[in-house]
């Protein structure tokens, strides 16, 4: 069975503008920071549509269209807002100029978390934003207050990149395959097909998570990502007293207190480990 997962949570919002897109290759600038990120949806414009021949359905016509990107995010600085919808801002004054826009393309980044604790990494390549809309409203007693909503439309590079044939729209990275070399520095620079190279392929293991709190008497299951991927592994409890773990990485939790869980594997005669901190909470009252 596949393993099952749910997004849930998403941070590191950034963009970059795209300063050349054309047949001969495709750059970008400085990678900026946008804003704070509370919810981030992507749906994509694509049709299917049978064509008949003989009084059957013979073939399907396919098309694949923009991608609209909802960013809900907190309040956007005076000057990001200016660079990103392809306005004025005044660094002398503070002063955010609305006016007729000048066009412009950049490319986005951020990263989304799995219900597993693994993380995933975004780069969107090339598209548009919109001029967002903005709510103020009276003060009162409670907390509320207005962040901002952008649209960001996303749109297939003309560049043909090497690694696919193709142009692209975005790039996306597990990184708990551990397969990526740009991982530390994904965010730093737009990354495309063609800048993503494979990293050296040194035996490891990674707990998932890599802290987690269980009840006495309750479980929770540890997942070990592996190179080699069919490496044997082996499981142990610091503190079986506070927490046990079988050989499939079910921790269960005993007694109030904490166990460092330890994943092992051999290679070519050495170990590699990697630990899960585990809390088992006080039981109330």
């Amino acid at each position: 069975m596949s393993k099952i997962f749910e997004y849930r949570g998403v941070e590191g919002l950034v963009y970059a503008e795209v300063t050349k897109d054309d047949k001969t290759g495709i750059t970008f600038g400085e990678v900026k920071p946008l804003a704070g990120v509370a919810e981030i949806s992507k749906s994509t414009d694509s049709t299917s549509e049978a064509h008949y021949y003989d009084n059957i359905a013979a073939i399907v016509i396919t098309s694949t269209g923009a991608d609209t990107v909802t960013i809900s995010a907190s309040g956007i600085p005076f000057d990001v807002l200016a660079d990103i919808t392809g306005q004025t801002y005044d660094q002398n004054t503070g002063t955010y100029i609305e006016e007729e826009r000048t066009p412009k393309y950049f490319a986005i980044g951020y990263q989304t978390k799995k219900t597993d604790g693994s993380v995933v990494f975004v780069w969107r390549l090339k598209g548009s934003f919109n001029i967002p809309d903005q709510t103020s409203a009276t003060e009162n007693e409670g907390t509320d207050a207005n962040g901002q909503e952008l649209t960001f439309t996303g749109i297939s590079t003309i560049y043909k990149f090497n690694k696919n044939g193709k142009p692209a729209k975005a790039v996306n990275v597990d990184t708990s395959l551990q397969k990526c070399a740009q991982i530390p520095t994904f965010f730093d620079t737009v990354q495309t097909p063609d800048t993503i190279t494979e990293a050296s392929q040194v035996p490891s293991v990674s707990v998932v998570p890599s802290n987690a709190a269980v009840a006495v008497g309750d479980t929770i299951q540890l997942q070990a990502v592996t190179y080699p991927a069919n490496a044997a592994v082996t499981w142990t409890s610091s503190a079986t007293t506070y927490a046990t773990v079988d050989s499939d990485g079910l921790v269960e939790g005993k007694a109030a207190g904490s166990s460092t869980i330890t994943a092992s594997i051999t290679v070519d005669g050495t170990n590699y480990t990697d630990t899960c901190t585990i809390t088992v909470p006080t039981p109330s009252a």
